[in-house]
């Protein structure tokens, strides 16, 4: 048995007693224990309470509140024995600091108390209960789970409430305290503020279907006038802040597996459709506020209501995007992605099968070989999506001849310095250039996957246009005709994807077999030009043979052009020639790899000889073509600086050259006079380009979209760069680092670097699909732009030109709500209202009354009337969604009361959901 609870006396008979030690604590004290020691730890109690962000009240900078973030410290609590509560200290970020008259004015009363006289806390979305109660700093006691936690009965809220209370109070904590009651979409919270004996209780009336007098201000007049005991002869000076929303919704089930095909399909092949066929823009609010009004101004009953929008000196806007929605582009990008990361082994052949139409010699040798039917039929091809008619025309314009760049229309200087530092970054990317046959073939690609749901048929369809794709290319080889785009290609270009590598290796094989016939038929009579016969000289057989002088008498063959300035050594009358050489061997960086591992897995020595196949065909051509030479006229042309001049004139070659077993003479020593047309090919361009399309046309299905992936890449990032010219401010960031991860995704091929570019552009697509569909839904007429009736000019201030609607819908965008300390902003505002100048007649006010307008509502016959309120104007608006009302006054709670405190009551009401959240304090000093 525990000390604690071993009982002081046992008993040991009848007339003895047992005694129990009440120091030990209930679970009740258990609870205060744990808050006080939480208080405690936060520095929240006591006279002077360090952790306490807001000592003193004071008024808040303009757009304080919009702008800051929200911090808190929390802190498990433990009812037991097992329940379990957050116990969260909140309050805004960057708070100024108190200066001293603020302190000496407010120095007997609490911040949270004071903090109920101040506007700042009216409508603020970011926090619920300081738009629900106007404190800014206050402690909240939470369920951590809401079954087994929660609070539902009004007996458990007393018994919670009232142990949370006294550990306040032990703890001298004059912060605002709140119980969330119910389950957490209620929003349902009560509360209390202890300050020496000024006490603030927080109550909270939520019904779904509340009085109709109490929908209008004159019932809410009379409940918070009964709240507050008034029975006094001069009447309350209550102060009103009212505001009516009207909220445009478009809600609709978004499948992002069903995509608007139609859409796609009326665009054209080589376009990229881009965003979303879908309206983007989940709600639209108007706000129309009187932030501060005397009781007596305004009339709001049941049966009428002056509250005419029209009037309203404050309208405010903003707006919900539908979340989650996938764009064309992210969609297409995405299907690439999967197909690469499934490594299915599936090869283009086997997908498409035998080309229909094409003849093989099965069906040359048919009605010889086979005495059945002649029907044939083509299993795999039956079901293909897309007509052979319809495939010719799509590769057709792949290989259409280029245009030239679109002119573009003058920009705003900032933009265009952005798109230059986007493009500078993108030249880094190893892809394929802009506009190029390729980057049409990506467009034509990522097309076929969005004009067909079905995904086996988006496969069959990507596989038919590349097999097309592939033919085509077949045959710019077979007809030796130069591929579109790449006939001044030299060497494939390393810095370009790998699959345009390839693509320029056919080009070189074109160019390579092209030169080789034009030598052949240059060559191909030159043995039957000087074609005569002598008899053989009796004395030929007893001659010694000269190398030298057979070399001289021997026809030179294989000159290209006279080398300036350069004579055989040995023959100084004779020039020297240049002379026709074989192409070095092309390579792709793939077979740059392959050639450097092979070099690597061979000994010294052969290593060495692997690499003078070239050395070697050089000097053989340079003997063909002069006759006569020696090492050191090869030298004064292959490499000048290996041949060295003294100062008498004389030369001879370097030290490197001149060392024994040089490789440059062992070869020479080897090498026999042989023109260009007479040696082995190098590079054999057959080979090298049937491997190229034998290649492409097995390829697997997964490795053809990594060749495709970084080249869709870079094509989709540059649509999104044309998109963004009027919102490019939203999306600077996001683009640019999207151009990173792409870049380094090219050189790499790390799947992950694609992954988070995919991600950044969805985020970018997002973003500019948003602005347009939100742009898109004003209508400026020239017509709004009209005199202004009290000065009778107008005011290029409210002129709603392109810039201005721009910059208002940017506005709307960028006003992203401020860091939550946690769940407790309104759920329904995501973005910080915008203010609309010069409303309700400003054109850019006209633009949103005619979009209101046109709500559907407006059309139904009780619209006109709603709550009493009627619309003077043409332009009529739809019913009001949503009524907010903040009433407040000084003065005392209860009869006889020394002193006037700072009274607050919010109402919130929404068709049928009724709320109200009063803040009321009460001077208990004479109670």
């Amino acid at each position: 048995m525990n000390e604690e609870t071993r009982p002081l006396i046992v008993s040991g008979g009848g007339d003895v007693f047992e005694i129990t030690d009440f120091t030990v604590i209930t679970d009740s004290e258990q609870f205060i224990v744990m808050i006080e020691n939480a208080l405690h730890e936060w520095s929240l109690g006591g006279q002077s309470p360090a952790g306490v962000k807001r000592p003193r009240s004071h008024s808040l900078p303009a757009d304080f509140l919009q702008r800051c973030s929200w911090s808190h410290d929390s802190k498990s609590i433990t009812y037991p024995p097992s329940r379990e509560f957050l116990l969260t200290h909140v309050w805004p970020e960057g708070l100024p600091e108190v200066t001293k008259e603020d302190d000496q004015e407010s120095e007997h009363t609490a911040a949270g108390i004071t903090d109920l006289s101040l506007v700042e806390s009216n409508f603020y979305p970011w926090s619920v209960i300081t738009a629900q109660f106007g404190v800014f700093e206050y402690v909240l006691l939470s369920p951590m789970r809401e079954e087994k936690d929660g609070i539902f009965t009004e007996d458990d809220l007393q018994m919670i409430q009232s142990g949370v209370e006294v550990a306040f109070a032990n703890s001298e904590c004059s912060l605002p305290v709140f119980v969330q009651y119910g389950t957490p979409d209620r929003v349902f919270y009560v509360g209390s503020l202890q300050h020496g004996n000024i006490r603030t209780t927080f109550e909270t009336i939520h019904t779904h279907r509340g009085f109709m007098k109490h929908k209008c201000l004159s019932g809410l007049l009379e409940l918070f006038k009964e709240r507050l005991n008034d029975v006094s002869v001069q009447p309350l000076d209550i102060t009103v802040a009212i505001q009516l929303e009207y909220i445009i919704r478009n809600d609709f089930d978004f499948d992002e597996l069903s995509s608007d095909t139609s859409f796609v399909k009326n665009m054209n092949i080589l376009s990229l459709p881009f965003g979303t066929s879908r309206d983007v823009v989940k709600e639209f609010r108007l706000l129309t506020a009187w932030p501060g009004l005397k009781q007596e101004a305004i009339t709001d009953t049941v049966n009428y209501s002056d509250l005419d929008p029209y009037a309203a000196p404050r309208w405010r806007a903003s707006v919900t995007f539908h979340k989650g929605i996938k764009g064309f582009l992210f969609r297409a990008l995405s299907r690439c992605k999967d197909v690469i990361r499934s490594e299915d082994t599936m090869t283009v052949k086997e997908i498409v099968g035998d080309q229909i139409g094409q003849r093989t010699a099965v069906d040359a040798f048919g009605s010889v070989i086979d005495g059945g039917s002649g029907m044939k039929i083509n299993i795999v091809g039956h079901g293909l999506p897309l007509e052979s008619s319809q495939v010719r025309e799509w590769v057709n314009s792949i290989f259409t001849k280029e245009e030239p760049d679109r002119v573009a229309s003058p920009v705003s200087s900032p933009y265009v310095e952005f798109l230059q530092t986007c493009e500078d970054s993108l030249k880094q990317a190893k892809s394929a250039p802009r506009n190029s046959f390729l980057d049409r073939l990506v467009k034509v690609l990522l097309n076929c996957i969005l004009r067909i749901e079905n995904s086996r048929d988006q496969l069959l369809a990507f596989c038919q246009i590349w097999n097309a794709f592939v033919e085509h290319l077949r045959g710019y080889w077979e007809r030796n005709e130069d591929i579109l785009g790449l006939s001044d290609t030299g060497v494939p270009d390393l810095s370009k994807s790998l699959l345009y590598q390839k693509v320029q290796m056919i080009q070189c094989c074109i160019e390579s077999r092209r030169k080789r016939h034009e030598l052949f038929d240059a060559t191909k009579n030159f043995a039957s030009r000087d074609d005569e016969f002598f008899d053989a000289s009796e004395e030929f057989m007893d001659t010694e043979e000269n190398p030298l002088m057979n070399e001289i008498n021997n026809e030179p063959e294989g000159r290209l052009q006279v080398a300036n300035g350069l004579n055989l050594l040995n023959h100084p009358e004779i020039p020297i020639y240049v002379p026709i050489t074989q192409d070095r061997s092309p390579m792709t960086e793939d077979m740059l790899e392959e050639h450097a591992e092979y070099l690597a897995s061979i000994p010294g020595e052969d290593r060495v000889k692997a690499q003078l196949d070239t050395l070697l065909s050089d000097m053989q051509a340079f003997k063909a073509a002069n006759p006569g030479c020696c090492l050191e006229d090869f030298v004064r042309w292959h490499s000048p600086r290996d041949y060295v001049e003294d100062e008498d004139g004389r030369g001879h070659l370097s030290d490197r050259m001149s060392m024994n077993d040089n490789v440059w003479q062992t070869t020479w020593g080897s090498a026999r006079s042989v023109a260009v047309a007479h040696q082995s090919r190098l590079f054999n361009e057959s080979k090298e380009a049937e491997q190229i399309l034998q290649m492409f046309s097995y390829i697997k299905i997964s490795e053809l979209f990594k060749f495709i992936m970084p080249v869709a890449l870079v094509t989709c990032v540059s649509r999104l760069m044309e998109e963004s010219e009027e919102c490019y401010s939203l999306l600077q960031s996001d683009l640019k680092n999207a151009i990173s991860r792409i870049v380094r995704y090219t050189q790499r091929q790390n799947l992950d670097d694609c992954l988070e570019a995919l991600n950044l552009l969805r985020k970018v697509e997002s973003a500019i699909t948003e602005y347009s569909s939100l742009k898109s839904k004003f209508e400026l007429r020239e017509e709004d732009v009209e005199e202004d009736d009290s000065d009778g000019e107008i005011s290029s201030e409210f002129i709603a030109d392109g810039s201005t609607l721009k910059t208002f819908v940017i506005d709307l965008m960028s006003g992203n709500a401020p860091t939550q300390a946690f769940s407790n902003a309104s759920p329904e505002m995501v973005t910080v209202p915008v203010t609309i100048l010069g409303a309700p007649n400003s054109p850019l006010a006209m633009s949103i009354r005619r979009l209101l307008h046109n709500d559907a509502r407006v059309e139904l016959d009780a619209a006109e009337h709603d709550a009493g309120i009627s619309d003077s104007a043409e332009l009529k608006f739809p019913p009001i969604t949503r009524k907010h009302y903040i009433l407040r006054c000084v003065s005392p709670r209860e009869k006889g009361s020394p002193r006037a405190m700072p009274q607050r009551m919010a109402a919130f009401i929404d068709g049928d959901d009724f709320r109200v959240c009063q803040s009321l304090t009460t001077d208990l000093t004479f109670s």
